[in-house]
């Protein structure tokens, strides 16, 4: 089973961090893209696995003023081409779950509590910044919110560790299928339900697409081979 991994960024150690070294863990023979990281960053589980990043990668200061290149995240990570991919599992700060994939792929999201700051009330202006951009940064604030809404149909399965954004996800997603992993069980078991979820959500979309095929005589899907100019290897 061919696997792609979707990761924003990869520049420190946080949650969302945490969880992708458990994915890496869990498909060690995966595929990583991610928009940008610092090399000294990446985990050393992840040593042996293909890390790709976009052309975001390449722009000066990315990894230190990333804030200022967010506006440009969403076009680039939907330029990042999964064809030929299996399972794609977005590991979601706040843009991975926006990536394409093709009709015969099964995507799952891993969402994390950092998307909620876009949609916690009005938006505040980052005091620290510029006056240029905190004037745009209400308008930016409403561009990611519609967007998220957007790239949350992409999705074919949530799975998350927290009730609160099962809410979200069913508030403003409009979505019901969802995985809620308790994280009071413990590491090693909460890794092991997301291994057995993400595999019991790809038999039953596989058999879901099969079923599709044979009623409406459909030929299998072809497959091509994941490349793109967007990606730097």
């Amino acid at each position: 089973m061919k696997t792609a991994i979707i990761h924003d960024w990869l520049i420190n150690r946080a949650e969302e961090e945490q969880s992708l070294e458990s994915l890496c863990t869990l498909f060690p023979d995966a595929d990583v893209y991610t928009l940008f990281y610092k090399p000294e960053a990446i985990p050393s589980v992840m040593t042996a696995i293909t890390v790709r990043s976009s052309r975001l990668q390449k722009l000066p200061g990315i990894t230190k003023y990333y804030k200022y290149y967010l506006p440009l995240f969403p076009t680039m990570i939907e330029h990042i081409d999964l064809r030929g991919y299996d399972l794609v599992i977005s590991n979601n700060r706040y843009f991975a779950k926006g990536v394409l994939t093709q009709p015969e792929t099964c995507h799952i999201c891993l969402l994390h509590p950092s998307i909620l700051s876009f949609w916690q009330g009005p938006a505040p202006e980052p005091s620290k910044s510029p006056q240029s951009f905190r004037s745009v940064y209400p308008f930016l604030i409403s561009y990611y919110r519609i967007w998220d809404i957007v790239s949350s149909q992409r999705v074919d399965y949530f799975i998350t560790y927290s009730h609160l954004l099962e809410q979200h996800i069913i508030k403003y997603y409009r979505r019901n299928d969802i995985s809620v992993i308790d994280t009071a069980d413990g590491q090693d078991i909460c890794r092991q339900r997301l291994y057995d979820l993400c595999h019991q959500i790809m038999n039953t979309f596989r058999v879901r697409q099969d079923t599709i095929c044979q009623t409406h005589d459909i030929p299998s899907p072809q497959t091509h081979p994941a490349a793109s100019s967007y990606m730097e290897d």
